[in-house]
């Protein structure tokens, strides 16, 4: 716990006691023998869309507008999509994986200094730029790199690859190829490799407590949205995936006894 003085009286704040943070994580971790009771979809569920009525007594103001000097980039966001697995055509190559990399990740141009050092920036937001989320890819199909997973360094400009004794198949990462559950989305055959957020507590936990959970969520989101925007523009194919077995990603990537690390999304490529 940390202690925290208000005025004269300290106290001690469970928002800084990482141990409560791990057990809530342990207890809801989405695994094998898990998934079907806490995470797998159900049926109670609708499509809901704003209706007009709802909204006849105020003031409304039309953003559907068509601007033609903005083409270029209004269609980099409307094209933007997720594609079904089975519709994958798994053409990417090394050199667009590269790039997809340097443009959506970077990490070379901008730095900010602290304490007399300079720090780089990378091309999404992070909280108070500690960027708690560690990228890495997982290369199952793709003509110039091995298969395995690498590690993304954007402040080396590197991707790093890893040493991995663990066997798996990378259909059995996911549950809906594992267990085939929707026969629109159940081979990986032409995934090409996928993207896995991961984030390290062990940093930005000091400074912001439980809040650090949070703010690395919403960085792995703003990383695959990146990432997404960029195979859009490219013409190529993505699933962003929450669905997946963390456990078996964090024992290929050999953090799965790392205290603060824990594999919480991803999107595959392909």
């Amino acid at each position: 716990m940390k202690k925290i003085k208000l005025k004269k009286e300290y106290f001690y704040s469970e928002n800084f006691d990482f141990n409560i943070l791990k057990k809530r994580r342990m207890k809801f971790e989405t695994n094998r023998i898990s998934w079907f009771q806490n995470s797998s979809p159900k049926d109670n569920y609708a499509f809901l869309n704003d209706i007009e009525e709802d909204f006849k007594n105020l003031e409304t103001i039309n953003y559907f507008i068509n601007d033609e000097k903005d083409k270029s980039i209004n269609q980099l966001f409307e094209e933007r999509k997720s594609t079904l697995l089975n519709r994958f055509c798994g053409d990417w190559n090394k050199k667009e994986l590269l790039r997809l990399i340097y443009t959506a990740i970077g990490g070379e141009k901008r730095t900010r200094e602290f304490k007399g050092n300079q720090y780089g920036l990378r091309n999404y937001p992070s909280g108070g730029s500690l960027y708690p989320i560690k990228t890495y890819i997982l290369v199952n199909n793709l003509q110039g790199m091995e298969p395995g997973p690498y590690y993304v360094s954007p402040d080396l400009g590197k991707l790093i690859k890893l040493e991995s004794n663990y066997h798996y198949e990378f259909s059995d990462l996911f549950p809906m190829s594992k267990y085939k559950l929707d026969p629109l989305s159940d081979s990986t055959e032409k995934v090409n490799f996928g993207v896995f957020m991961v984030m390290d507590l062990e940093n930005s936990f000091k400074k912001y407590g439980e809040l650090s959970e949070r703010l690395a969520f919403f960085e792995a989101g703003h990383i695959v949205q990146n990432l997404q925007l960029f195979s859009s523009y490219l013409d190529k194919k993505s699933l962003p995936i929450c669905g997946l077995f963390p456990e078996e990603i964090e024992k290929i990537l050999n953090i799965r006894d790392k205290e603060y690390q824990f594999c919480i999304y991803g999107i595959l490529f392909g």
